[in-house]
């Protein structure tokens, strides 16, 4: 299952230059190491990723042609932006993209994590890029899916699924579809309200440690910045970052 530039090129929508490497360290790396010179939109996509990473630098196992690995750069016109919200765009455009090609109906895990079948088949790192006067110029949205992977590391084994036998250069070319128009969108509300639809969350008690003490409430909400509100005790809280825990029914 390897990567075809052509297959990607002519399904892609907008002007995107597209750069493919058999083994990378980290598109979302490859993609700051050029942002000086790759100027527009730009995908950086591998069939393997050597130093993948997740959100809080967890790893991103991502083994040779089984996965899909890819990083898309997009100019900044608001430098208002936020990274979570962008983060809550293309975890929707990620889920919108499977379910133009299968019938998987995937779930967002709040923040970044695709589910599906209640395990996690992929994950979302979002970062700016800002020049020498510390202001945003551009995002750039890591997107990890394993597709047939199998075998994985034994600490992540029970928790970690797949999305099977999706077309690779279709997905990809998908989810580039799909991002480039929600970050059109994002001062729309839809975008969150489609989170919300997708969202497996809401609803259910969640964990989650603050000011160093361990909480347990219900996640009753996603407002208009992407922070999950939860209830504990009556009361309501944001949470803007951090893991969580979504418990058992």
């Amino acid at each position: 299952m390897k990567l075809n530039q052509k297959n990607i090129e002519k399904n892609i929508k907008k002007p995107v230059t597209v750069r493919l490497y058999d083994s990378i360290d980290s598109t979302n790396n490859e993609a700051k190491r050029r942002a000086d010179i790759d100027k527009g939109m730009h995908l950086y996509a591998a069939g393997r990723q050597t130093a993948g990473r997740g959100r809080h630098g967890n790893r991103f196992y991502s083994p040779k042609d089984t996965g899909l690995y890819m990083t898309l750069s997009l100019p900044l016109d608001d430098s208002r932006t936020q990274v979570q919200q962008i983060t809550c765009a293309a975890a929707v455009a990620v889920c919108e993209a499977i379910n133009e090609l299968s019938d998987l109906h995937p779930q967002i895990k709040w923040v970044n994590d695709i589910f599906v079948g209640g395990k996690k088949a992929g994950g979302i790192l979002t970062e700016l890029i800002s020049d020498d006067q510390n202001r945003p110029t551009a995002v750039i949205i890591g997107i990890g899916l394993n597709l047939n992977t199998e075998d994985f590391p034994a600490e992540i084994a029970d928790k970690a699924g797949n999305l099977g036998s999706i077309d690779i250069d279709l997905l990809c070319a998908a989810i580039v579809n799909n991002l480039i128009t929600e970050q059109d969108n994002l001062s729309n509300n839809s975008i969150i309200e489609k989170y919300k639809s997708l969202n497996l969350c809401i609803g259910r008690d969640v964990r989650f440690t603050k000011d160093g003490a361990e909480h347990t409430a219900k996640a009753v909400d996603v407002n208009a910045d992407g922070g999950l509100v939860v209830k504990e005790n009556g009361e309501f809280t944001v949470l803007n970052s951090g893991e969580i825990s979504v418990l058992p029914q």
